[in-house]
Protein backbone atom coordinates (compact mmCIF):
# COMPACT_ATOMS: atom_id res chain seq x y z
CA UNK A 1 0.00 0.00 0.00
CA UNK A 2 1.32 3.43 -0.90
CA UNK A 3 -0.76 5.42 1.59
CA UNK A 4 -0.35 9.01 2.73
CA UNK A 5 3.11 9.52 4.24
CA UNK A 6 3.17 10.28 7.97
CA UNK A 7 5.70 13.07 7.44
CA UNK A 8 3.77 14.74 4.60
CA UNK A 9 4.49 18.47 4.61
CA UNK A 10 2.08 20.53 2.55
CA UNK A 11 2.68 23.88 4.20
CA UNK A 12 3.64 25.32 0.78
CA UNK A 13 -0.07 25.04 -0.15
CA UNK A 14 -1.30 27.09 2.81
CA UNK A 15 -2.37 30.44 1.39
CA UNK A 16 -2.28 29.16 -2.20
CA UNK A 17 -5.21 29.86 -4.52
CA UNK A 18 -6.76 27.06 -6.58
CA UNK A 19 -6.63 28.46 -10.10
CA UNK A 20 -7.39 25.41 -12.25
CA UNK A 21 -9.17 22.05 -12.06
CA UNK A 22 -8.50 19.66 -14.95
CA UNK A 23 -10.81 16.68 -15.48
CA UNK A 24 -9.57 13.59 -17.25
CA UNK A 25 -10.92 10.09 -17.73
CA UNK A 26 -8.76 8.64 -14.94
CA UNK A 27 -7.30 11.73 -13.28
CA UNK A 28 -8.27 15.05 -11.74
CA UNK A 29 -5.62 17.75 -11.45
CA UNK A 30 -5.64 20.69 -9.06
CA UNK A 31 -3.29 23.60 -9.86
CA UNK A 32 -2.46 26.27 -7.31
CA UNK A 33 -0.95 29.76 -7.42
CA UNK A 34 1.78 30.69 -6.71
CA UNK A 35 2.99 27.09 -6.91
CA UNK A 36 1.90 23.51 -6.52
CA UNK A 37 -0.28 20.88 -8.09
CA UNK A 38 -1.96 17.67 -7.04
CA UNK A 39 -2.84 14.99 -9.60
CA UNK A 40 -5.33 12.46 -8.28
CA UNK A 41 -5.92 9.06 -9.84
CA UNK A 42 -7.53 7.58 -6.75
CA UNK A 43 -10.50 8.44 -4.58
CA UNK A 44 -11.42 11.95 -3.47
CA UNK A 45 -14.42 13.71 -2.01
CA UNK A 46 -15.58 17.29 -1.68
CA UNK A 47 -17.34 18.29 1.53
CA UNK A 48 -19.26 21.48 2.22
CA UNK A 49 -18.69 23.63 5.32
CA UNK A 50 -21.13 21.48 7.31
CA UNK A 51 -19.28 18.27 6.38
CA UNK A 52 -21.85 16.98 3.89
CA UNK A 53 -20.45 15.30 0.78
CA UNK A 54 -21.27 17.32 -2.34
CA UNK A 55 -19.05 15.49 -4.84
CA UNK A 56 -16.82 12.44 -5.03
CA UNK A 57 -14.74 10.39 -7.43
CA UNK A 58 -17.05 8.12 -9.36
CA UNK A 59 -16.89 7.01 -12.99
CA UNK A 60 -20.36 5.47 -13.07
CA UNK A 61 -22.78 6.13 -15.94
CA UNK A 62 -25.22 7.92 -13.62
CA UNK A 63 -22.64 10.27 -12.15
CA UNK A 64 -24.05 13.74 -11.44
CA UNK A 65 -22.12 16.78 -12.74
CA UNK A 66 -18.84 17.58 -11.01
CA UNK A 67 -18.93 20.25 -8.30
CA UNK A 68 -15.18 20.88 -8.10
CA UNK A 69 -15.64 24.26 -9.78
CA UNK A 70 -16.84 25.53 -6.39
CA UNK A 71 -13.21 25.57 -5.27
CA UNK A 72 -11.89 27.75 -8.11
CA UNK A 73 -10.47 31.03 -6.87
CA UNK A 74 -10.50 29.90 -3.23
CA UNK A 75 -7.47 29.88 -0.93
CA UNK A 76 -6.24 26.92 1.10
CA UNK A 77 -6.52 27.92 4.76
CA UNK A 78 -5.63 24.65 6.47
CA UNK A 79 -4.24 21.19 5.77
CA UNK A 80 -5.03 18.02 7.66
CA UNK A 81 -3.14 14.74 7.24
CA UNK A 82 -4.50 11.46 8.57
CA UNK A 83 -1.75 9.06 7.50
CA UNK A 84 -1.90 6.58 5.92
CA UNK A 85 -5.54 7.11 4.90
CA UNK A 86 -6.09 10.63 3.59
CA UNK A 87 -5.08 14.25 3.36
CA UNK A 88 -7.50 17.17 3.36
CA UNK A 89 -7.29 20.72 2.12
CA UNK A 90 -9.66 23.17 3.81
CA UNK A 91 -10.54 26.18 1.71
CA UNK A 92 -11.81 29.61 2.71
CA UNK A 93 -15.56 29.35 3.18
CA UNK A 94 -15.23 25.89 4.72
CA UNK A 95 -15.22 23.45 1.78
CA UNK A 96 -12.86 20.50 2.24
CA UNK A 97 -11.18 18.45 -0.48
CA UNK A 98 -10.21 15.05 0.94
CA UNK A 99 -7.83 12.88 -1.08
CA UNK A 100 -7.41 9.23 -0.17
CA UNK A 101 -4.25 7.13 -0.38
CA UNK A 102 -6.00 3.78 -0.21
CA UNK A 103 -4.86 1.87 -3.29
CA UNK A 104 -2.67 -1.14 -2.61
CA UNK A 105 -1.95 -1.65 -6.31
CA UNK A 106 -1.76 1.80 -7.91
CA UNK A 107 -0.64 5.32 -7.13
CA UNK A 108 -3.44 7.41 -5.66
CA UNK A 109 -1.95 10.87 -6.18
CA UNK A 110 1.17 12.92 -6.91
CA UNK A 111 2.05 16.26 -5.36
CA UNK A 112 4.40 18.73 -6.97
CA UNK A 113 6.80 20.49 -6.66
CA UNK A 114 7.75 18.19 -3.76
CA UNK A 115 7.65 15.01 -5.87
CA UNK A 116 5.45 13.09 -3.43
CA UNK A 117 3.82 9.98 -4.85
CA UNK A 118 1.35 8.02 -2.75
Amino acid sequence: MHGVPTDLDLTFLRGAELIQVCLGRHQVQFHFHPAGSISVEGKWELLDAAGARIDQSDDGPDRPPYQLHRLLGLTVVDIDVSAPDWLALRFEGGCVLRIFGDSEQYESFQINPSGIVA
